[in-house]
């Protein structure tokens, strides 16, 4: 991060958000979801199966 210019806070906050919006049930969780796997491939673990 510090190579590129990118700030720490940035990076966090993309991490705490995801690790957030696992799991839950809310529309813009599952939205963001979405974009994860379209975007980048990330394809995330069925909990309760």
């Amino acid at each position: 991060a510090i190579d590129t210019g990118v700030p720490a806070p940035v990076l966090s906050s993309a991490l705490f958000d995801r690790f957030s919006s696992q799991g839950e049930s809310q529309f813009a969780d599952k939205l963001l979801s979405a974009m994860r796997y379209a975007f980048g491939g990330h394809v995330e673990k069925k909990t309760g199966a």
